[in-house]
C-alpha cells in the first residue's frame, strides 16, 4: 500500500515525471508490479501496487462494484440537494452517464466544502467532471479507502508499507468471491 503524493504520476515509467515506482525501494521494483487503478499526478492518497493479475482483476472490475472513498475540496458551496444529485447519478455534457454516487458534505460554505465520496467506478477524470456539472471546482482530492482497504493515517506521502495480516486477510477474501 502507497500513499501517492501529489506530483507522481501512476506508471512504471516515465521520461519526464517521477512514477510511483520511484517511490519505491529498488530492491522491490519489478516491471510485474502494477498500481491497481490510477490516480491523476495532482491527486493524492491509497494505491495499491500488486503482481498478482487475479486481484486487480477483482478490485477494478466494475460487477464486482468495488467502493472507492475519497475526501474532496471544492471551490463552491455544496449543499444536501447535491446530495440527492450525486445519489441519482450524474450526467456529463458528453452524455457519460456515472452510476450513483454517495456524497456526505463535511463542512460548505460559500467559497470552499469539504466532503467524502464514495464511487463503484473509475471513468477518467470522474471526480472532477462529477463537481464541474454542478458547478464547482476541485480543488483537492484524495482517495482514503479502496474497499476494504483504508489509507493508514499515520503513512506519511510518498511513503508505503507492506500489507498487515489484516489486509492480507482481505486480499484473501476478495479472490475467494471470484471464485
Amino acid at each position: 500500500m502507497l500513499h501517492k503524493p501529489a506530483g507522481v504520476v501512476t506508471a512504471n515509467k516515465d521520461k519526464e515525471l517521477p512514477t510511483v515506482m520511484d517511490l519505491l525501494p529498488s530492491d522491490i521494483q519489478s516491471d510485474k508490479l502494477y498500481a491497481v487503478g490510477r490516480l491523476d499526478r495532482d491527486t493524492t492518497g491509497l494505491l495499491l501496487l500488486t503482481d498478482n493479475g487475479p486481484l486487480g482483476f477483482q478490485l477494478l472490475h466494475p460487477q464486482y462494484h468495488v467502493d472507492k472513498t475519497y475526501q474532496v475540496e471544492v471551490n463552491g458551496l455544496l449543499t444536501p440537494d447535491h446530495i440527492q444529485t450525486f445519489q441519482k447519478g450524474i450526467v456529463f455534457l458528453d452524455g457519460t452517464i456515472c452510476k450513483p454516487a454517495r456524497l456526505e458534505i463535511l463542512s460548505a460554505s460559500p467559497s470552499l466544502s469539504q466532503v467524502s465520496i464514495s464511487i463503484s467506478e473509475g471513468k477518467f477524470h470522474q471526480i472532477k467532471k462529477m463537481f464541474l456539472s454542478v458547478g464547482v471546482k476541485v480543488t483537492n482530492l484524495k482517495r482514503i479507502q479502496f474497499g476494504d482497504f483504508t489509507l493508514n493515517p499515520d503513512l506519511a506521502e510518498g511513503n508505503y508499507h507492506p500489507l498487515n495480516q489484516k489486509e492480507l486477510q482481505i486480499i484473501k477474501n476478495y479472490l475467494e468471491m471470484s471464485r
